[in-house]
């Protein structure tokens, strides 16, 4: 076989009818504005219209898909950029091969990747959160947050040891801080958690669950009330919400880039996902101090009130004995609150100011 006395351009390669898997040995060429294609059994005569092109890169094998499913196949990629030239993708195809090329380019290529995903994870993926969950209707929350409840209790929640009585006394005692926050109903749940130890969480629906041993942990029940109006302020500015959201939004773009999109029909992925959810951000921790400490003002309780249990679960935290690992897992997962020492200072500052007042 021999390219077309008349063609300005001539490809060796392999060609597939589409029709079957059996390729025949094949010339490509062009001229007088049109495509001949040569094989020892038929010549075809193709438009520039009629051909897609694939992009070089490096110097992988091309293809010319011909519109009846056919496929053009060459390692001559210097012909087909020649033949690319002819066409009207032309320019962007050299464009894509010179920036293939080009060292400089590539490494300034991976640094701007490399910064893009930085900045969407550090600010995108929370600001992109944070404007979705305010957007979700209140209905998406009470289902995220009966669903959370039925796991945890499916899992790692048993059912309170905490006498009848000593339930009944608490949420009446809690009674004049609940009503409704973020668009939820606010509730209490009791659970006796091992494994979590002294905790409460929000839940995005407005189910506040306090653990037994948090409750053992309080040496009075307006210490408690003051850990209530923290978990409300995680409910009221709907952070539980901004996680699942987040951790979803983070999930997915993992998912994008492995290309596993398989872990999206795991359903053992969607427990997990929400409770690393409820780990909120420094921001959301101080929000909801904020809410917590204005709420305590309010009802004319003490801020030190706040203070003194949580410096307690600092201490329990410090002494508590070495865990396992899936404990030390859930531990993190679940540290909706993490004590740091310039929380507990500002609420014993603010405990000072609201003693002076009182004099």
């Amino acid at each position: 076989m021999s390219p077309s006395p008349l063609s300005e351009l001539a490809i060796e390669g392999q060609y597939y009818t589409g029709q079957n898997s059996r390729r025949q040995s094949a010339v490509l060429c062009s001229g007088d504005g049109v495509v001949e294609l040569k094989t020892d059994i038929e010549q075809r005569i193709l438009t520039w219209q009629d051909l897609t092109i694939s992009p070089r890169v490096g110097n992988t094998p091309r293809y010319l898909h011909l519109p009846d499913d056919g496929v053009f196949e060459t390692t001559d990629n210097d012909g087909v950029d020649q033949l690319s030239r002819q066409s009207s993708g032309s320019v962007f195809s050299r464009l894509v091969h010179r920036l293939e090329r080009n060292l400089g380019l590539i490494l300034i290529a991976a640094v701007v990747t490399v910064a893009v995903a930085g900045l969407t994870l550090t600010y995108g993926v929370p600001l992109a959160s944070k404007t979705i969950a305010y957007s979700l209707p209140d209905k998406v929350a009470q289902t995220v947050g009966e669903t959370a409840l039925q796991s945890l209790d499916d899992t790692w929640f048993e059912p309170s040891t905490l006498s009848q009585p000593r339930k009944q006394a608490l949420l009446e005692h809690f009674a004049p801080y609940l009503g409704t926050a973020g668009g939820q109903e606010l509730a209490v749940e009791f659970r006796d958690a091992p494994l979590l130890g002294a905790n409460a969480l929000a839940l995005p629906n407005g189910t506040l669950v306090f653990t037994d041993d948090l409750i053992a942990l309080a040496e009075q029940d307006d210490e408690l009330v003051a850990i209530l109006a923290h978990e409300i302020g995680h409910i009221e500015h709907r952070h539980g919400m901004q996680g699942m959201v987040q951790s979803s939004l983070l999930f997915w773009l993992m998912v994008m880039m492995t290309g596993d999109l398989s872990a999206f029909s795991d359903p053992t992925l969607a427990l997990p996902a929400f409770l690393m959810s409820l780990s909120y951000s420094r921001d959301m921790e101080q929000q909801a101090d904020d809410y917590a400490l204005e709420t305590l003002l309010s009802h004319d309780l003490d801020p030190m009130l706040f203070a003194n249990i949580m410096a307690r679960l600092t201490e329990e935290d410090l002494t508590e004995e070495e865990t396992d690992e899936s404990t030390f897992l859930l531990e993190v997962m679940l540290s909706s609150h993490p004590i740091s020492r310039e929380r507990i200072e500002q609420f014993r500052n603010a405990s000072e100011a609201w003693l002076g007042t009182r004099d």
